[in-house]
């Protein structure tokens, strides 16, 4: 039903996760229920199940949106966990990185999580 996303390494870790500079969360907000609106009415005059699946895709991506700035943002975690995974140790600080954001996903109810490693 949906599709996964990927996160990088370096910069941002979803790729154009932010709005555009001048859009607030509010007016997202407005947009998404005026598309919503307008992907309704289509969906009563067809009643074609791809306009529903639309509506939930624009949905998802707004909650996605809206929370994965907190659960990406290492800056909640002790300099104790931190030193557990390895994140200070520089061979391994990428893998290390992804198996601690793995753990957060996994612990707001991510189902499935793949995590790689570029150096086997």
């Amino acid at each position: 039903q949906f599709q996964g996303t990927v996160l990088r390494d370096a910069g941002e870790p979803i790729v154009n996760l932010a709005n555009p500079p001048g859009v607030t969360p509010g007016r997202q907000r407005l947009t998404i229920d005026a598309i919503n609106r307008l992907n309704l009415r289509r969906l009563e005059a067809t009643g074609d199940d791809e306009i529903r699946a639309r509506i939930a895709s624009y949905e998802m991506a707004f909650r996605m949106q809206a929370r994965a700035p907190e659960l990406l943002s290492l800056g909640g975690e002790t300099r104790e966990t931190l030193g557990l995974y390895g994140i200070d140790d520089p061979t391994k600080p990428s893998f290390a990185r992804n198996c601690l954001l793995a753990r957060r996903l996994v612990e707001k109810g991510v189902r499935f999580v793949q995590v790689f490693h570029g150096d086997w």
